[in-house]
């Protein structure tokens, strides 16, 4: 089924907006910034499998040193690591990611004959 593979390419790219979202608050580098992606490495904790405070976590060895937050911060606090982190993954990784899904995405919609019509 070619179109729900486009469907989920779609959602991804949403997804891939909003993590650009995230990422570029903390660049103005305030302390409303620091507060923010404080509250949102804290959720990284709880994820599945991937925070020491989340469901699973036990069973696959993540302890607080090694969890989704302290990648995504580069320690245990906010500070310059955390910037340059959340620079990298703004400017490059995730606006080269979603560029190649949008040319997918793209190329899908145009090799499944366009869209079909109004919905």
């Amino acid at each position: 089924p070619p179109r729900e593979f486009n469907w989920v390419i779609g959602v991804f790219l949403v997804t891939f907006t909003l993590l650009l979202s995230f990422t570029g608050y903390l660049l103005p580098w305030d302390q409303l910034a620091m507060w923010a992606v404080t509250v949102g490495t804290n959720m990284a904790r709880a994820t599945p499998f991937l925070g020491n405070e989340g469901p699973f976590a036990e069973y696959v060895g993540v302890t607080p040193r090694y969890d989704a937050r302290s990648l995504l911060i580069g320690g245990s606090l906010v500070g310059p690591p955390a910037l340059l982190r959340f620079y990298v993954l703004h400017c490059i990784f995730i606006p080269l990611i979603a560029g190649a899904l949008m040319i997918v995405h793209f190329w899908r919609i145009r090799k499944d004959g366009g869209i079909s019509g109004p919905l």
